[in-house]
Order: C-alpha cells, then sequence, then structure tokens
C-alpha cells in the first residue's frame, strides 16, 4: 500500500522531471541534472524543501543571494530576470509557509529594483530588523528586506561575518550566481570572465558553511555556486567547464560546494520547485505562488529593466521564454502539488477509517 512519503518522494520526482525540462532547447541541463541527482538519493527540489523545513523556525532569518549583471563589459547595470524572480517568489514561500524573515541579498546598485520586484509578490519592503518586527506584530504584515552585497572580496568577507553574526540565518539559498572557480575568477556560461562586477556570494556560502548552516544552490548552467558539488563533471562535459576564454585556465565550474544543488533548465524554476515541495510538506497550496503572482513579479522584472539573459530584451521573460510560457508552468507545479495533496488527503482519510 502506497504511503505518504510513497507519495511525498513521487511528487518530488514529478516536480524535478519539470523543472528540468528543456524547453529552451539550451542542451546542457540533461547533463547537470543527471550529475547533480547521482549525488543524491532523493529529489533535489524536495531535498531542498525538506532541508529548509527542517533547519527555519518561525522568526528565522533565510538569506537568498541572486542577480546577474549581464553584459557589465557594456555597462554592469544591466542585470537580467533570471535569478530575481525566483529568489522574490522563494522568499514569499519561506515567509508563508515556515514563517521565515527574508533578506534578499544583490549588488547594491541592484537594490532599489530588486525591492519593486519582491513586492510584486505581496511582501513590503522594509529593514531587516523591521521585517523580523513584522513578525512578531499583533496585526498581519508580510514583510521581507533586501540588502546590497559587496562585490570585493574583502568587502564581502566583512558583510557574511556581519550577516552570520548579527542575523544568525538558519539557511543560506543562491539562485543564479556566478561563482568563483579555482583561480577565483567567475564566469558566463559561454565562458567570458565577469568577476570584478559579481557581488561575491561565495564568500557567504564559505563562511555558512563553517558554521553549519544549511546551503542551497540553484543554477542552469554550470557556472553557478553551488555547481562545486559537481565540479569535476562540469570539466568534463560542459563547454567551458575546464577551458574558459578569459585565460584564467580554470574553467567555468565553480569550487563552492553547497548541502544541496537544485540543477534546473531555468534557476527561477529550481526556486519555483523548491516553493512548490514547501507547500506540499505544508499541506497549504498558498505557501506557492500562482500564475498572477508570476505574471505581476515578471513584468515588474522589465518595468525595472532586467533584461532576457537569452534574447537581450528588456521584457517580462526570462532565459528566451515570454510571460505566458511562465504562468502556464506554475500553473503546472501547482496542479501537481494540488493532486498530490488530493491523494494524501486520501489516504489519512482511509487510515482514519480503518482505526474506526
Amino acid at each position: 500500500m502506497q504511503s505518504k512519503e510513497d507519495v511525498f518522494e513521487l511528487l518530488g520526482e514529478r516536480i524535478d522531471q519539470l523543472v528540468s525540462l528543456d524547453i529552451a532547447s539550451r542542451n546542457v541541463i540533461h547533463l547537470l541534472y543527471y550529475f547533480a541527482r547521482s549525488k543524491m538519493q532523493y529529489p533535489l527540489a524536495m531535498s531542498a524543501a525538506r532541508l529548509l523545513k527542517e533547519r527555519v523556525k518561525p522568526g528565522d532569518y533565510v538569506l537568498l543571494g541572486t542577480g546577474w549583471p549581464d553584459r557589465p563589459h557594456v555597462t554592469p547595470k544591466i542585470a537580467e530576470t533570471d535569478g530575481p524572480p525566483g529568489a522574490v517568489s522563494l522568499a514569499r514561500a519561506l515567509h508563508l509557509g515556515l514563517g521565515a524573515v527574508p533578506i534578499i541579498l544583490i549588488e547594491e546598485h541592484l537594490v532599489s529594483a530588486t525591492e519593486k520586484v519582491l513586492e510584486a509578490t505581496g511582501l513590503r519592503v522594509v529593514s531587516a530588523e523591521e521585517a523580523l518586527k513584522a513578525h512578531h506584530y499583533h496585526a498581519p504584515i508580510h514583510a521581507a528586506a533586501v540588502i546590497g552585497f559587496p562585490s570585493e572580496f574583502d568587502q564581502a568577507e566583512q558583510v557574511s561575518d556581519f550577516l552570520i553574526n548579527n542575523f544568525k540565518p538558519s539557511a543560506v539559498i543562491v539562485i543564479e550566481k556566478g561563482g568563483v572557480n579555482e583561480k577565483r575568477e567567475i564566469h558566463t556560461s559561454r565562458g567570458a570572465e565577469t568577476t570584478k562586477w559579481m557581488a561575491k556570494i561565495d564568500v557567504l556560502i564559505e563562511r555558512a558553511a563553517e558554521k553549519g548552516i544549511a546551503t542551497i544552490g540553484i543554477g542552469d548552467g554550470g557556472n553557478e555556486i553551488g555547481m562545486g558539488n559537481i565540479k569535476e563533471k562540469i570539466q568534463q562535459h560542459i563547454p567551458y567547464g575546464s577551458e574558459c576564454r578569459c585565460g584564467c585556465g580554470g574553467g567555468i565550474a565553480p569550487v563552492n560546494k553547497v548541502d544541496v544543488l537544485v540543477a534546473a533548465s531555468i534557476s527561477n524554476w529550481g526556486a519555483y520547485g523548491i516553493a512548490a515541495c514547501l507547500a506540499a510538506l505544508c499541506n497549504d497550496i498558498h505557501v506557492f505562488h500562482n500564475a498572477e503572482i508570476e505574471e505581476r513579479v515578471l513584468k515588474r522584472s522589465a518595468d525595472v529593466s532586467f533584461i532576457d539573459g537569452i534574447t537581450g530584451f528588456v521584457d517580462a521573460s526570462a532565459d528566451g521564454l515570454r510571460w505566458p510560457i511562465h504562468t502556464a508552468f506554475v500553473t503546472l507545479l501547482r496542479e501537481t502539488v494540488v493532486q498530490a495533496l488530493n491523494s494524501i488527503n486520501k489516504l489519512e482519510a482511509n487510515s482514519l477509517f480503518e482505526q474506526k
């Protein structure tokens, strides 16, 4: 007879299948997902969600690093739509499902734009300290914070120590964030060096690991923080994995590892997969955002001039797929969770009947 645990595992497999669908035909996720999954005994998104549910308690801070300065050799002010939408949607799920106090970390010059995207989820942007006060307030107010994170290694060390010592986060999650290779250089998936402009969240991941804080990485190209879990495979099988275009000799494969790596065809989708799994674990579909919110988030991302990293257009799209595809994807994820919860409710009802 099927158990509740069986349903969760099967749901995790279905969600992994959905978030790793290569609709945009980038032709790397089949390898990245296979390598990441071979390291785990359980579906990736569900593994991440279970780690978060285990570690994060109401009122705990959770840090979410994101943001990709795109085409920085033209101007570092350009950033892309893959990453921030996933981070803000996952922040919403962590807040609603686990009572977490989310803090989004991004390049300092992208803070204002990201605050606007975050508020498209319904969360009110305040300071980190005020967000904690909001958690304990007698009337409902759903709050989160956005903090600038430095691009210089020495400053990143100071800020990382401050964040960990002062906020004592239960988890650090990184969504679509370039990771340093063996030479401490960061690259795009196309093999171009982009170290100077990227916020050095690697340092925060290193500090978190030292403190035993849960760490999760989400990526789609093999060059993101967390892909250190499968570094050797990336070097062997992914374009520019061992030989980049900048001449540093390190390739695009990052070195830093995380507790759980979620490989997805679009990094936003990896974050959505974790949020959907949290909704299932919390037995509340409203923990996961809906198509209306997804549309609002992507359109707000265009409003603040984020670009699609594939097309280069300022548009309500991500990684070459326009917003109707993403809203349909969110709807599919929601229905997958709803059907699984229906199965669990039937199992529990039958169990109660048999006990009588």
